[in-house]
């Protein structure tokens, strides 16, 4: 017996051993914690600090924490250490009060290094970012720039519309309204890009094939961006699988850029031929300044981030405002109601007719609210330390996270915050571009997105005539339409919307 006890004397000394160990590193962890004067937050593990926490809904288990937490949270995404932003009042802060502190993006991701070396979103905050944003904001983003190119937008949506009616069979059959809703988007980004449309010479690359590929790359997570000792190793094959992507989209974008070279040379200048972006950015190109210079890879770099974009996040506001209006027949009727009374019943919509629709905007920025398209938006990084909130300390290379569709619905804030409720916005002249912090669809600050007003001009488009044209229903009670939620970088449907069209306006079609 006394044999037997000494030998089980090791293991109960080891046992002993860790559970002091383990108490000394939490004890250790929360006086570092109140010696750096960081914010609140969840006991992070060695190794993958808080990764386990974030589920498969990232926003929905952030949300979750800062219920516990607070609205300013402390997290370890493996080694990374990360603040969540999750209220208006901290957004504020952060993207308006203390804006040009954390204005930078995080370089090491590997979409950085091997996707998107150039690009405009995830590029850090320097003068090679703001030189790109200002070609963007300036010459292809602004309101007059936009305003050219209404006519591919109604053109795109009435072909839409032919395409749902024909795929149902005259109203016989579901459609999948999903894929309809990313065809246009797609369509329409690629024509104000390449001036084309998809059945157009100039698509034989397959360009449009190539930059789906980048943009469903762009939302899959590397585990070496959370946790760098790993990163050699490659466990998901996510850097080789950018690094080819990369080759391909190299290859196809050049291939474009030079067909638009050959065929702008032997264009006619009295030519009717509607300008496309990367049109537009050749031309700048022979013109540019010391200051302004426009090299073919500046041109790369806007073709991929303008398409990655503007296709994915806009998709994904319709789908979801239609789901809700199918859910909601009653506000459906209203909106229809409301379309009739502007154009009556033998005409299309045309975007000049947009602004008389308070409701049909109503409807719009509501869906913004409970399904903005980037539910976390893209990490924000501070280029120094920076005190914020109750005199919480957010030392520099910190990346920060701002939760978006936490904050579209805090109750603090929405009455009622879950119910789709447009009648909320009514009268009420609140700005979706980053000045009302309440929701922050499009983000705030230097990093806002550009390409606000083109997303809200299509969305309300579509939405205008898919409505006008079509009464919907589907198999089954609306009321229980599934809404659950896929993963992903946009906040997309987990399974495509089904729905039957029943003609409202012949002329439509």
């Amino acid at each position: 017996m006394a044999s037997s006890s000494v030998m089980q004397l090791p293991t109960w000394t080891i046992f002993i051993s860790f559970i002091v160990l383990w108490v000394f590193y939490v004890q250790l962890q929360g006086v570092k914690r109140r010696r750096d004067r960081l914010p609140p937050g969840p006991f992070s593990w060695p190794v993958i600090g808080n990764l386990h926490q974030l589920g498969k809904l990232p926003h929905r288990a952030l949300q979750n924490l800062s219920l516990k937490y607070g609205p300013l949270m402390f997290l370890k995404l493996g080694s990374v250490p990360t603040v969540v932003v999750s209220s208006s009042e901290m957004a504020k802060e952060f993207l308006k009060t203390h804006d040009l502190a954390f204005a930078s993006r995080p370089t090491e991701y590997a979409l950085v290094k091997h996707l998107t070396p150039n690009g405009i979103i995830t590029a850090p905050y320097g003068a090679h970012w703001r030189h790109m944003r200002r070609l963007c904001v300036v010459e292809l983003l602004s309101p007059k720039r936009i305003e050219t190119y209404r006519s591919v937008r109604e053109d795109e949506v009435l072909d839409m519309i032919r395409s749902i009616w024909k795929k149902s069979e005259q109203g016989t059959v579901p459609v999948n309204v999903s894929n309809s809703f990313a065809s246009l988007t797609s369509s329409i980004i690629w024509r104000i890009l390449s001036g084309t449309k998809f059945s157009d010479e100039l698509n034989g690359s397959g360009l449009k094939e190539i930059l789906d590929e980048v943009t469903a790359t762009m939302g899959i997570p590397h585990i070496g961006d959370y946790i760098p000792s790993l990163d050699w190793l490659d466990l998901q094959g996510v850097k080789r699988h950018m690094k080819s992507v990369r080759r391909v989209m190299d290859a196809a974008v050049d291939k474009m850029i030079d067909q638009h070279v050959s065929r702008n040379s032997t264009v006619n200048s009295n030519s009717h031929h509607v300008k496309g972006f990367v049109d537009v950015l050749l031309e700048m190109q022979k013109t540019a300044t010391a200051d302004m210079e426009i090299t073919r890879d500046h041109i790369k770099a806007i073709i991929v981030d303008i398409y990655a974009a503007g296709t994915d996040s806009t998709t994904s506001q319709i789908e979801w405002a239609m789901s809700e209006l199918i859910r909601n027949p009653n506000i459906a009727k209203k909106v229809q109601d409301e379309i009739e009374s502007v154009v009556g019943n033998h005409r299309i919509v045309t975007e000049s007719d947009l602004a008389a629709m308070e409701y049909l905007q109503c409807v719009v920025k509501e869906t913004l609210r409970l399904y903005p398209a980037g539910p976390i938006m893209v990490p924000h990084e501070s280029t120094e330390a920076c005190t914020v909130g109750d005199g919480y300390l957010i030392p520099e290379k910190t990346r920060v996270v701002v939760n978006a569709w936490a904050i579209g619905r805090d109750p603090k804030v929405w009455e009622d915050p879950l119910e789709f409720k447009p009648e909320r916005f009514k009268g009420k002249n609140i700005d979706m571009k980053g000045q009302d912090f309440d929701m922050v669809p499009f983000g705030a600050g230097r990093r806002g997105c550009p390409g606000a007003q083109l997303a809200m001009g299509t969305i309300s488009l579509a939405l205008a005539q898919i409505l006008h044209c079509f009464n919907w229903k589907i198999e089954g009670n609306p009321s229980e339409l599934d809404m659950s939620e896929g993963f992903g970088g946009s906040n997309n449907r987990k399974s495509h919307l089904y729905a039957i069209p029943m003609l409202r306006i012949p002329n439509c079609i």
